[in-house]
């Protein structure tokens, strides 16, 4: 009766050692396709760090075509604000030597109403002093 239980215990514990087998096959099955998914999570990872790397490649090109062209911008301004500033000068020079004129237009209106009545004058003394009427 001892071999007998012994034979029980054995074919129980046999079977207890199909049943942990069929579960470590199981677990190692899991593991595999754990491994397969940080595998391809190390993939995709990569593909990301690639992608990240172009982008921050690509911000670096904007950021020097925008300074560039933020330079270019300046340049042009700074030109039209020269520009203004010539114009601004040009007018004001334009503006004296029209004010010059102008003074020196009523200066010499001023000095031929003068010679006007001097030769009005000397017209009248010489009609007297010839007789004609």
């Amino acid at each position: 009766m001892d071999d007998e239980r012994v034979l029980m215990a054995l074919i129980q514990l046999d079977d207890r050692l199909g049943g942990l087998e069929g579960r470590l096959a199981r677990l190692e099955t899991g593991q595999n396709t754990l491994e397969g998914g940080q595998a391809s999570m190390r993939d995709a990872q990569a593909r990301t760090d690639a992608r990240l790397d172009r982008i921050e490649a690509s911000q670096t090109s904007l950021r020097v075509d925008l300074m560039a062209r933020i330079d270019r911008l300046e340049n042009g301004l700074t030109d039209i604000r020269n520009d203004i500033v010539v114009n601004f000068g040009a007018v004001d020079a334009v503006k004296r030597a029209n004010d010059n004129t102008r003074e020196e237009m009523r200066l010499m209106g001023e000095q031929m109403t003068m010679m006007f009545r001097k030769i009005q004058r000397l017209e009248t003394r010489v009609r007297e002093i010839t007789g004609d009427p």
